[in-house]
């Protein structure tokens, strides 16, 4: 779930409510339980551009079988794109997604780890993940992270974190961190550039994502190549 990480990743319906029917795990950092709602702001401030912005809605539709495997919960965005996400013994994992533009979902392969398990201090794990505000430097990314995608390594910052967005004050958190350098190339109207990625996210008992940052930060003192800074934070959701 990136869209970011995502944009995945990174949801719900009234502040402090859940959804009709839904039975939410009070100790979930990533609730699965068909019924549920996350409703997120969205800040996006490209370099050197106004910030734009906007809210996204998550919702869990259903639960099922799914391409041999069992307890898959469809995740659906305001978008319409829906995402297949399971949670197995060393994390929760996204197996598949499907577009609009899709008449199925199309299989992740591998899987893609969202958050591993147990979340304690120091765990690690690798995502892909998108670039979302690399202006002028598509061609490049494209060329040399097929699907505009790179990977992001993963660790477990800290654990039994205090968070404070619009849903509210949220404690015994965990807050992992995303990073990566990416290098682009020199091409005509381009100067070489290392640009590092950080991405960071925090996960709460009982809620999941209600807080993510990240930044693509651009090294190249032209500026030839701009990136930006992206912001989810929860309005409503479970808790």
């Amino acid at each position: 779930m990136t869209g970011l990480r995502t944009l995945a990743l990174a949801v719900t319906a009234a502040a402090g409510l859940t959804a009709c029917g839904a039975d939410v795990d009070p100790k979930a950092l990533y609730p699965l339980a068909p019924g549920l709602e996350w409703t997120y702001r969205v800040e996006l401030k490209p370099m050197g551009e106004p910030m734009q912005t906007s809210t996204r809605v998550m919702s869990n539709v259903s639960v099922g079988d799914f391409a041999g495997e069992p307890d898959i919960v469809i995740r659906r965005n305001d978008s319409g794109e829906r995402f297949y996400v399971t949670r197995r013994d060393d994390g929760y994992y996204r197996v598949a997604r499907k577009s609009v533009t899709t008449h199925y979902p199309i299989m992740d392969q591998p899987p893609v780890k969202i958050l591993a398990l147990p979340a304690v201090g120091g765990a690690t794990w690798t995502e892909p993940a998108h670039t979302f505000m690399l202006g002028r430097a598509r061609t490049f990314i494209t060329e040399h992270a097929p699907g505009n995608t790179i990977t992001l390594d993963y660790r477990v910052d800290a654990t039994d974190v205090d968070v404070d967005v619009p849903a509210g004050h949220f404690t015994g958190c965990i807050a992992v961190v995303g990073q990566t350098s990416f290098h682009l190339g020199a091409g005509v109207g381009f100067l070489p550039s290392d640009v590092p990625i950080v991405q960071r996210e925090w996960y709460c008992p009982g809620t999941g994502l209600v807080r993510l940052e990240r930044d693509e930060k651009v090294t190249n003192s032209a500026r030839v190549i701009t990136g930006g800074h992206l912001s989810m934070k929860l309005l409503h959701g479970p808790r």
